[in-house]
């Protein structure tokens, strides 16, 4: 089994080239490294061919989101796995190696995660997979802050964490109807992981952690401001649990998702990123509810 790399710049230039780096050490394991710059001012796309000439870049007119030129690059991959990675992470040896592993292993695993560490001394975690928080309906990092140690056993979990999830191609193509993409592109960027590793679930799949694949997570790396990245957080959560959750999860966790709702709203008087948030949610709640339907009804 070998690997289709896509990685998504924006305002990645200080990080691209030590992440491409670490995925030319992986070897034998990647079969193509897909960029996709969603910043094109920048001339990272020119960089890239100069730099990692095996790269096969192309660049969006716009910023299309995480989620878009993932899909774009899914499109246009050969290979049996695809590997999401963020340009602000760097891969240590071994670790599609470690991954591909597990899916070969067992071919009910349909996605699969490392450890990925925090920057810094002394070293924590940054991810250990997705988990359901304390709430059913949110989700977290696990072991985000942690030590290490702690994350060193091989078990399943809720997803992988979107920052380097490698999934089984025919595992995507399963959860998607006839010209539909994996990654659901009306969140833009953040939990589109986890709405994929709901629908993965769903569907039969489950997902690995393997601590011995281990890389380092930078975070921060597209430079987003913090009302813009607490802009989707805020909008896409609503649209995550209505397009997924069971009627009975829902019913259980109402109290608590109609408080976080309005705390928001009473933050959103002096916040106005957080009035668009809300307002841009509610327009979305009738596509939810028939991308919902559309996905109970896929054979």
């Amino acid at each position: 089994m070998r690997v289709s790399v896509s990685i998504v710049t924006y305002r990645s230039r200080d990080s691209i080239d030590a992440c491409l780096d670490s995925v030319r050490a992986q070897r034998d394991c990647v079969g193509e490294v897909l960029v996709v710059d969603n910043h094109p001012s920048e001339g990272i796309a020119d960089h890239v061919r100069r730099r990692h000439p095996g790269a096969s870049v192309a660049s969006m007119a716009r910023n299309a989101g995480y989620a878009a030129a993932h899909n774009y690059n899914f499109a246009r991959a050969r290979e049996a796995a695809f590997l999401a990675l963020n340009p602000d992470v760097v891969l240590e040896p071994g670790f599609l190696g470690a991954l591909i592993g597990a899916l070969q292993a067992d071919a009910r695993v349909g996605a699969a995660t490392g450890r990925l560490l925090a920057p810094g001394e002394p070293t924590s975690i940054d991810s250990a997979g997705i988990a359901r928080g304390r709430a059913r309906l949110r989700f977290v990092d696990r072991g985000r802050g942690e030590r290490p140690a702690r994350f060193d056993a091989e078990e399943d979990v809720f997803g992988p964490c979107g920052a380097a999830a490698l999934y089984r191609r025919s595992a995507l193509e399963a959860v998607c109807r006839p010209g539909e993409a994996p990654f659901a592109e009306r969140f833009f960027m953040y939990y589109e992981d986890v709405d994929l590793a709901w629908r993965l679930r769903r569907a039969g799949f489950r997902a690995r952690y393997v601590p011995r694949a281990q890389a380092r997570h930078r975070r921060g790396g597209s430079g987003a401001s913090p009302a813009f990245v607490e802009y989707h957080l805020v909008r896409n959560r609503l649209w995550l649990t209505l397009r997924n959750a069971s009627g009975h999860d829902l019913l259980r966790e109402l109290p608590g998702l109609a408080l976080f709702e309005a705390a928001k709203l009473v933050q959103s008087i002096r916040r106005p990123h957080l009035r668009a948030a809300l307002r841009d949610q509610l327009r979305g709640v009738r596509d939810c509810f028939r991308e919902r339907r559309r996905a109970a009804a896929r054979p």
